[in-house]
């Protein structure tokens, strides 16, 4: 073999282990052709709710938020805690009450074994006022 052939056949080759390793995807997988990630159930919890009138309403919990509220609708001696992942408190700035809560179903991580939620947003709820009954 001549030095030449030699060169070509590591070229070949050096063009075949390159071309291989170029077909790795930089994205994760999806199950479509349109590249978005369908869901079986909805990851995302809804609460509309009140703050709860207690002075720890409102609590940090290792640099995290735990918010008491009392959902629209439940008993008046009824409230519930959710632990939001850090401190979203900026996401309550301007907000009225009663107000509804976006939050991730699933807990990222635990704080004081307690799941911690990421806070998506929070919105307003524009109550409608009642027409006069006749």
């Amino acid at each position: 073999m001549k030095n030449a052939d030699v060169a070509a056949i590591w070229l070949l080759l050096v063009v075949l282990v390159w071309a291989g390793a170029a077909q790795g995807s930089t994205t994760s997988k999806r199950s479509n052709s349109l590249n978005f990630i369908p869901y079986a159930s909805n990851p995302l919890m809804y609460q509309a709710a009140n703050l709860a009138d207690r002075p720890d309403a409102v609590t940090n919990i290792d640099g995290n938020l735990n918010l008491s509220i009392k959902p629209v609708g439940t008993s008046l001696l009824y409230d519930e805690s959710v632990l939001f992942c850090g401190l979203p408190i900026y996401k309550f700035q301007g907000v009225g009450v009663p107000f509804l809560l976006t939050y991730e179903r699933q807990a990222h991580h635990t704080v004081q074994g307690v799941g911690c939620h990421n806070l998506i947003r929070v919105d307003t709820i524009l109550m409608q006022k009642e027409a006069p009954q006749k």
